[in-house]
């Protein structure tokens, strides 16, 4: 898809690689809807686009409300009347710990941001994409999706479910006009990329990891795995599962241990 006057929702807007992508899509000729619950950036983040010259809207949206995307859904089809992409950015992996030293409700909030919360705005979105007869989903993956990372067990296991519901939509929606696509950043310099303080893979800008979700979109493959890291892993792990799982316990064990207060 070329980006050039399509309406595209990004959730997860107001900050990262959600912001950057914004930004990088608007200059790319999209009208971006900028979805996020922090509407104060948004606002902010939108009319800095805008004064630039570009179509960018802010748009209030809590992905783990039913009612907030329903409502957020709308304001787009009322101000643009479509919908042409859906970019799943909303949420972050968290702090690093042992699955049996996080609360209960670690993994039910991973899920709900992440695998939940994109549910619900494909939900919502869906029946204008079908009305029209076109539209691209792009839901946002993690190398540990492929292969798991001790100290992030609940995050791996809600890209895993990604991964799963991802490719189990686009089969669904094959010939019906609807692409679902899977994006994978590298590791990012974003407050939430800081928290995970992984030893050996180049650690990208956000401008950099938006510019290849712009060309992702732009290619239409069904997936999509930005920085040699990512691609070079499962590349050992079609190869080698137990040595690519050997390699992933490795950087999670030694950033989990980084990670810990001093005391």
């Amino acid at each position: 898809m070329d980006p050039k006057g399509k309406v595209i929702i990004v959730t997860g807007a107001s900050s990262g690689i959600g912001l950057a992508s914004a930004q990088a899509l608007a200059g790319a000729g999209a009208r971006v809807a900028m979805a996020a619950r922090s509407t104060d950036k948004l606002t902010a983040a939108a009319a800095r686009l805008v004064k630039a010259g570009h179509t960018a809207t802010p748009v209030a949206l809590d992905v783990t409300s039913d009612e907030s995307v329903a409502t957020a859904v709308a304001q787009v089809l009322h101000m643009f009347g479509r919908i042409d992409a859906v970019i799943n950015f909303a949420g972050n992996g968290g702090r690093l710990a042992f699955w049996d030293q996080t609360p209960a409700d670690h993994a039910r909030a991973m899920f709900d941001v992440h695998v939940f919360g994109a549910e619900r705005v494909i939900r919502a979105v869906l029946p204008t994409m079908l009305a029209q007869g076109s539209g691209t989903i792009i839901n946002i993956a993690s190398a540990v999706g492929w292969v798991a990372m001790p100290s992030a067990a609940a995050y791996s296991a809600a890209k895993a479910a990604v991964l799963s519901f991802s490719e189990a939509l686009r089969g669904e929606l094959a010939g019906r006009g609807i692409d679902v696509l899977v994006f994978a950043p590298p590791h990012t310099s974003t407050e939430a990329g800081r928290q995970w303080p992984l030893e050996g893979p180049r650690v990208f800008a956000p401008a950099w990891v938006a510019d290849e979700l712009v060309r992702a979109l732009r290619r239409g493959r069904p997936r999509f795995l930005a920085g040699a890291s990512n691609r070079l892993l499962l590349a050992v792990q079609r190869v080698s599962p137990r040595y690519a799982a050997y390699i992933m316990r490795r950087i999670g064990l030694r950033a989990v241990a980084r990670a810990r207060p001093a005391t």
